[in-house]
């Protein structure tokens, strides 16, 4: 009994402990439950916070892109005016230059204004020595008419007398020997008066044609005393040489003028003889250039061998007195020589004071050529070597910059080929 009434008393002990237990779950449950609920709303409200972080992160984002937008577009604003502004700085500049080019080309006309009435100047005094030849011409002349005048007043009184002589036979019969003798002998005597006299004529006609020539080229000097006047003539090919010496202003101070003239008259006398040897015309000289042309008054189709020839003479001659003038202590000149070839217009202009010259773009040139050489060269232009290339051995030089004439090609004659 005492045994059966115990494990009655033990079940509902231990039903009741497992109620607890059960209780315990339960409420361990409702409060896990409500932990799960805590933090599911503590989820919920973190999330919340989250995405109204992220909202206004976004915002903030949207706000920056949009003021990116806005810079970019006034960057973009920014650089259409400044390329604007480098447009019309371009347009400015290139007026300016426009107006610097105008200024260099009227510079340049200024010079070659310059350039011409120096030159104009020189011809003056050039004019001015060949009308004091021309005054001695006309002086030469006149005393030729006088002369002339004075053999047709003897050949008159010689006739005179002639007549005289018949009158006399036919009335004094007594003295017709005597009178005979007497004319016969005043005759011949008269006769050797007119000789003389035509000797002095002629030559003083001769003379008077030498100091012509050494103005005007031969055939010109026929065509003025034939008709009085001369008409120029165009010529399609001729070539010009133009030799000038180097720092020739420099030389002429450290010199008198005595001394400069004797210098220039013996380089110029070797150089006339020299283009006389090739058939060149002499043109003129201006004062320490010498100018030449071939092919002018007479055509000729070789005349460009004719002048690079003569040039290359100049060369040597130039040398020659390198050594002369050097051994007697006087200064040597160093010339540079330019050559060209074209079409120029060659002729005497005016009725006084005669003087043969050329003109021409050809002219011009070859002054350019001369002034873009070297001392002791010999520079030739492209056309010029075109027809002597076969004949000459030349160095290219390529382009050149000529004073009004842009670039140029540009040669220098080294020999003849052989």
């Amino acid at each position: 009994m005492l045994t059966i009434g115990f494990f009655p008393m033990y079940a509902q002990s231990g039903n009741s402990s497992k109620q607890k237990q059960l209780e315990e779950i339960k409420k361990q449950i409702q409060e896990d439950q409500k932990t799960i609920l805590q933090q599911q709303e503590w989820n919920d409200q973190s999330a919340q916070q989250e995405i109204k972080k992220l909202n206004q992160e976004n915002k903030k984002k949207s706000l920056e892109v949009q003021s990116s937008k806005q810079e970019a577009q006034s960057a973009k604003q920014e650089a259409q005016k400044a390329k604007l502004e480098l447009q019309n700085k371009q347009v400015e500049l290139l007026e300016t230059q426009i107006k610097i080019d105008s200024a260099k080309s009227i510079l340049d006309e200024t010079e070659a204004r310059l350039q011409s009435a120096e030159m104009i100047n020189k011809r003056i005094l050039e004019e001015k020595q060949r009308q004091d030849d021309s005054v001695k011409i006309l002086k030469k002349e006149q005393e030729l008419q006088d002369v002339q005048l004075q053999a047709k007043q003897v050949e008159l009184t010689a006739q005179k007398a002639k007549n005289a002589f018949y009158i006399i036979i036919a009335g004094i019969s007594l003295t017709l020997f005597s009178i005979i003798i007497v004319l016969f002998l005043g005759r011949q005597k008269t006769l050797r008066d007119l000789g003389e006299k035509n000797k002095v004529i002629e030559e003083e006609k001769r003379k008077s044609d030498e100091l012509l020539l050494n103005i005007l080229p031969e055939e010109v000097m026929h065509e003025l005393k034939a008709h009085g006047k001369t008409q120029a003539r165009n010529y399609s090919k001729a070539s010009v040489l133009f030799a000038d010496i180097k720092d020739f202003t420099s030389i002429s101070e450290r010199l008198t003028p005595d001394e400069l003239i004797e210098g220039l008259d013996t380089y110029f006398e070797r150089f006339d003889k020299i283009i006389e040897k090739h058939n060149i015309e002499k043109i003129k000289t201006i004062g320490d250039a010498y100018v030449c042309a071939g092919g002018v008054p007479t055509k000729s189709e070789d005349n460009a061998f004719d002048v690079v020839q003569a040039a290359l003479d100049f060369q040597k001659e130039i040398e020659r007195l390198r050594v002369e003038r050097t051994a007697k202590g006087k200064i040597p000149f160093e010339f540079r020589i330019g050559i060209h070839t074209g079409q120029l217009v060659a002729g005497v202009i005016g009725i006084r004071k005669f003087a043969y010259d050329i003109w021409g773009d050809t002219v011009n040139m070859a002054a350019r050529m001369q002034q873009a050489g070297e001392p002791g060269k010999i520079n030739i232009s492209g056309a010029t070597y075109e027809i002597v290339k076969h004949r000459f051995v030349c160095t290219p030089r390529g382009k050149h910059e000529a004073k009004n004439k842009g670039a140029v090609e540009m040669y220098f004659v080294e020999k003849a080929i052989s």
